[in-house]
């Protein structure tokens, strides 16, 4: 019975890796960085996914925060010319460059929990439902790593469209701010004008000649 049961293991291992080599390439099968934040045994797969939303969420507020404070601010919002940016460069450039690196990470650490996948150790499963629960979960995993995909794609595309609206929206603010100045100055004007008297003193006619 237990050869049996190894015997199904390690066939269901090797279909598993078929299923994976066929989507994945090689490379990105051990692509992870050595600070890679989701490398982690004690997070579980839902951890880890949590993790990234958060650090990306995280992400994007900074920048925004950055851009929001404009030139007044400490931030820097062109693109630089080389390949490095620095954390306090809100460019779209900058964004895309940051978060892709985090994507890659987080790939690398689900593409390795996929080759890692729990197929459990019931002696009475059949070959056909190991198979079936590893390439379940093993789905699950590409599922999400493109939704992931997906919605950073999204976010960075608003960001970009943000980011080229906001200085017009400033220039509005600016508009806004000097025809609020200039309406009081005309009221203030006007009160003065309404101080003058109906006639001029002494004379013949209210008319100018």
């Amino acid at each position: 019975m237990i050869k049996k049961h190894k015997l199904k293991l390690v066939t269901a291992f090797l279909i598993s890796i078929m299923l994976i080599l066929n989507t994945v390439q090689l490379k990105d099968l051990f692509a992870l960085a050595a600070t890679s934040p989701y490398e982690n045994d004690k997070l579980s797969i839902y951890d880890i996914e949590l993790l990234y939303q958060s650090r990306i969420n995280d992400l994007f507020n900074a920048k925004l925060k950055l851009l929001s404070e404009g030139e007044k601010g400490s931030g820097i919002g062109k693109t630089p010319d080389g390949d490095e940016c620095p954390e306090n460069n809100y460019s779209t450039y900058c964004l895309a460059m940051t978060a892709a690196k985090e994507y890659e990470q987080f790939k690398a650490t689900l593409v390795k929990r996929r080759q890692l996948v729990d197929i459990g150790t019931d002696a009475n499963a059949t070959l056909g439902e190991v198979v079936t629960k590893a390439f379940s979960k093993t789905t699950e995993i590409d599922l999400e790593l493109a939704r992931s995909k997906k919605a950073l794609d999204s976010a960075l595309a608003n960001y970009n469209e943000l980011r080229i609206a906001y200085p017009m929206h400033l220039q509005y603010l600016d508009l806004i701010k000097n025809l609020t100045q200039y309406n009081k100055k005309l009221t203030d004007l006007r009160k003065e004008v309404e101080k003058l008297p109906g006639k001029f003193i002494d004379a013949s006619t209210a008319q100018c000649t």
